[in-house]
């Protein structure tokens, strides 16, 4: 019979020696280090898994984390339009000819945390010995001396934030900093950087609008000038200023002719009562007729030789000179439209209306450091409980 003692190996009990461990009297062993290391975090998992990280991101928050000073300001984007009828603050700025733009409201939020932005803010202001100040925490400040743009556009992201309000249009810029006088300092700029970029807008819009109206001119004037050359070509080709007037007066001359005509027949006729046939009178009066009748039948004669030639230049005639007179309506109106674009160069479309400028913060908003430690403690809470039920649910299954 096998007798085990204290120094028997730990790690052989008696159902490995093929002892039976009911009918066995002899001492206990001991059990090894890591079932003792398993079994003494078993007993302190909450402790371990919650606890412990809530205190120390306690103790960090509370003790060591560096104050950041939050300084906000709030504007909105304004173009100008017709007078609007309503009420509040919407209706009082339309009714001073203002609407609201969600297009450059966006535009101008994307361009504050753009890397643009941050050139900017770097030529105009120490921004990288802001964010390192000796009084931030090596977890919130910048680390690095020279970063490059990318990793100091993320870091400024984290720093500054401009939320689009949908509803009311206005736009919320917050800067953070660990100085008060530094985050209204960035406040400040950023706002004049975004009133500069509404300003290169307004100063595009006035040059699109010229330039286009100046087109549209040049286009109207070109399309006169080449309707009145083909009008002049075609007075030099038919030898003819107006191939209407010039039916019209033919056949005018034919109606004077014939109205001759009449009258000289008429005085032959009542001369010939009177006369003889061969009187002087009466042989004056007869070679008048004549004389007027072949004038008359001249004049038909070559009207209607013509005639098919005279309906398609007085077509043409008349498509040249409606053409002419479209020309001129559309200089009119291009002109007109430059005209209106020139008044409209001279007044600012796109405006920044400041509501409320950036302040100086007299506390310290972040971190939030009893609304951050009961976060931790819920989140590690809840992750701690579903861990251990899911440990316990394998364990009964596998039992």
């Amino acid at each position: 019979m096998t007798i085990w003692t204290r120094r028997s190996p730990l790690t052989n009990p008696p159902e490995r020696a093929g002892i039976d461990p009911v009918g066995w009297s002899g001492p206990v062993p001991r059990p090894s280090a890591l079932g003792r290391l398993r079994r003494w975090a078993r007993r302190r998992a909450f402790p371990l898994a919650v606890l412990l990280p809530t205190l120390l991101a306690a103790v960090w928050l509370f003790g060591f984390a560096a104050p950041q000073f939050e300084s906000e300001a709030r504007f909105i984007i304004r173009t100008r339009q017709a007078p609007a009828t309503g009420m509040g603050l919407e209706a009082a700025l339309q009714g001073a000819g203002f609407s609201r733009t969600s297009e450059d409201a966006l535009g101008v939020r994307d361009y504050l945390e753009s890397h643009d932005a941050v050139a900017a803010l770097r030529a105009r202001m120490p921004l990288i010995d802001i964010y390192r100040r000796p009084e931030a925490d090596v977890i919130a400040r910048l680390w690095w001396s020279d970063p490059s743009a990318e990793r100091l556009r993320d870091y400024f992201r984290r720093m500054v934030t401009a939320q689009y309000d949908q509803t009311s249009g206005i736009t919320a810029l917050k800067v953070r900093s660990f100085r008060p006088e530094d985050s209204q300092a960035l406040a400040g700029e950023l706002l004049a950087l975004s009133e500069q970029l509404v300003n290169r807008l307004n100063l595009r819009l006035m040059e699109d609008g010229l330039r286009v109206a100046r087109e549209e001119v040049a286009r109207a004037e070109a399309r006169l000038a080449a309707v009145q050359g083909a009008i002049t070509g075609f007075r030099e080709r038919e030898h003819s200023l107006d191939p209407g007037r010039s039916a019209a007066v033919a056949l005018e001359n034919i109606g004077k002719l014939e109205g001759a005509l009449a009258g000289a027949r008429a005085e032959l006729a009542e001369a010939g009562r009177f006369s003889r046939a061969d009187t002087p009178r009466i042989l004056q009066l007869r070679n008048r007729v004549e004389g007027l009748a072949q004038q008359v039948a001249e004049e038909r004669a070559r009207i209607t030789s013509s005639g098919a030639a005279s309906s398609q230049q007085l077509g043409e005639f008349e498509r040249l000179g409606t053409e002419r007179e479209l020309a001129r309506t559309q200089l009119a109106s291009a002109t007109a439209s430059l005209e209106r674009a020139r008044v409209d160069a001279q007044r600012q479309q796109i405006f920044l209306l400041r509501i409320v400028e950036p302040h100086r913060a007299e506390w310290a908003r972040y971190p939030k450091a009893t609304e951050t430690v009961l976060y931790i403690f819920l989140c590690l809470a809840v992750g701690y409980g579903l861990a251990w039920l899911l440990i316990a649910g394998m364990r009964e299954h596998a039992a």
